[in-house]
């Protein structure tokens, strides 16, 4: 195999097919017509003496061949757009740059309206593509890896030890029980055989946040009963208020929810952890000053949006 008898350009094609296991959406991604993006494919399985994708269903899924040239290829191209995009300082005033963020329920109230505001005047040209993303922290992480998003937001304790992810602590946030006014539990002293015995409602989609809480109540020997997971911690104060179940909701996020909804804290028998959260990306990205700016002014505003509106804080399960 002769490394100057490949054509660069195939490897273009590949890692957006490889990303969109799609023919068509890849071609749309590098604004080439499907037959154009069909040769580079056969250039390329010639080249490597591989198939590299096979279609399943309407999906080019990739061989195990494929899977191992991704990232190395994906890493080499990143590095050759960002050493010549490390020639021109970026002008976020001047550019049109699409950036991709993940966002959970959190940011989707605090930092969305007020960061889009800042973008509308100072940098109108640029685009924000934001995900809402579920799963796994390993999901999240995984969707940085295929560059399938840019930035996303994260516990502190999901991403240590991850040497390939660099994070920005943004956030501090503790947990609190909360109950319907007049739940049976306000009644008398809240003891743990009380909790063992009670039942939750949860969101599925911040499963690393979910073990945290659950973390803590084992920690005392509770097991917590969920017979509730709602897609979205939004969904939450309008469940716990009409029902007997019980919610774990950021301590100054229930400040914002009591405003809307009769609800009460419910004080526990132990004390949870505090959550500390923070944004995350590909660390070979650390040099990419479009995303350096975006992530700072992001940072900024939500520290400002929290200082200035203090129940708004960190994620919830």
């Amino acid at each position: 195999m002769n490394i100057r008898q490949l054509d660069l350009n195939l490897l273009l094609v590949f890692d957006a097919v490889y990303k969109e296991r799609s023919i068509s959406k890849a071609a749309a991604r590098l604004d080439l017509s499907q037959p154009a993006v069909s040769n580079a494919l056969k250039r390329l399985r010639h080249f490597t003496g591989d198939n590299l994708f096979f279609r399943a269903g309407n999906a080019m899924m990739p061989t195990r061949t494929a899977n191992a040239l991704a990232v190395p290829v994906a890493h080499a191209l990143s590095t050759v757009e960002e050493s010549f995009s490390s020639l021109r300082a970026f002008d976020p005033a001047a550019s049109t740059r699409l950036f991709k963020l993940t966002i959970n329920d959190f940011l989707r109230v605090t930092l969305v309206p007020p960061l889009t505001n800042f973008l509308e005047r100072e940098a109108p040209g640029i685009k924000v593509e934001y995900q809402a993303r579920t799963g796994t922290a390993a999901a999240h992480i995984d969707a940085l890896r295929r560059r399938q998003t840019e930035m996303s937001m994260l516990p502190r304790s999901a991403v240590e030890g991850l040497e390939e992810i660099s994070y920005l602590p943004v956030t501090t946030d503790g947990l609190q029980l909360a109950v319907r006014a007049g739940h049976p539990l306000l009644a008398g002293p809240v003891t743990k055989e009380a909790l063992a015995g009670a039942r939750y409602v949860a969101t599925n989609n911040a499963p690393f946040v979910r073990a945290i809480v659950d973390g803590a109540f084992k920690a005392e020997g509770i097991e917590r009963n969920i017979t509730c997971f709602v897609p979205d911690t939004t969904t939450i104060p309008s469940i716990v208020e009409m029902t007997d179940l019980i919610g774990v909701i950021g301590q100054n996020s229930l400040a914002r929810y009591q405003r809307d909804h009769a609800l009460v804290k419910l004080p526990a028998p132990f004390t949870f952890p505090q959550i500390e959260a923070g944004f995350v990306w590909l660390r070979e990205a650390d040099e990419d000053q479009g995303l350096q700016w975006l992530r700072d002014k992001a940072a900024r505003i939500l520290q400002t949006a929290l200082a200035v509106h203090p129940q708004d804080t960190a994620p919830k399960d």
